[in-house]
């Protein structure tokens, strides 16, 4: 059971607000527990994430920031999405409080670009993504059972980049992987390269 979003909260920036979207992962990546400790999705409903970013408000914060293993994969065991829970926190949020969404790996944000970005073109939501990449070459995401192809992060990333020029999306990049030999580890170096990625863990 997933914890009350209503619980009282200490914030370590008296201005932004934390808000966890979800617990849990839909994935099976080979290098992370993440679903060993925390088990699959579990998101929580759109009306209580907004009544806690509303609370925040009333409390004097200016940013929310939603955030959980995957974001992408929002809503996916309760009948929603992504793109709906951002429109709908969007929508409820004073014009002088931001809205800014966490990291999301590529599978699940694919079938929501356009309504992603029309949502981030908004002027209360930052133009921020986080988007692990992990590896550039298609052999080590295999082995790493990521999900995703470099191709399929290509499409997202340029996809959204087209639709919001601005967007600052950010990357991680694992190197020394026990599958990963020159070759894709070059294929990653060339993808850092070609993007310029402004953020790179």
């Amino acid at each position: 059971v997933m914890p009350s979003l209503e619980l009282p909260k200490v914030r370590k920036n008296q201005f932004i607000e934390i808000i966890s979207i979800s617990g849990g992962c839909l994935g099976n990546c080979s290098y992370c527990k993440t679903k060993h400790a925390r088990g699959t999705l579990n998101s929580y409903s759109e009306d209580a994430i907004v009544s806690r970013a509303l609370q925040a408000v009333e409390e004097g914060v200016t940013e929310i920031w939603l955030t959980s293993e995957d974001t992408g994969a929002y809503g996916l065991d309760i009948g929603s999405n992504i793109a709906k829970l951002l429109l709908k926190v969007a929508d409820s949020l004073p014009e002088r409080v931001m809205l800014k969404l966490g990291m999301t790996n590529p599978p699940y944000m694919l079938a929501h670009i356009q309504a992603v970005a029309e949502v981030l073109k908004r002027p209360n939501v930052f133009e921020y993504l986080h988007v692990p990449v992990q590896s550039g070459s298609d052999a080590v995401l295999r082995a790493m059972v990521r999900e995703y192809s470099v191709a399929e992060f290509r499409r997202l990333v340029d996809g959204l980049r087209a639709e919001v020029p601005e967007i600052f999306i950010g990357t991680d990049v694992i190197c020394g992987f026990p599958a990963e030999g020159a070759e894709d580890h070059r294929f990653s170096m060339d993808l850092v390269k070609e993007y310029r990625f402004p953020m790179l863990n």
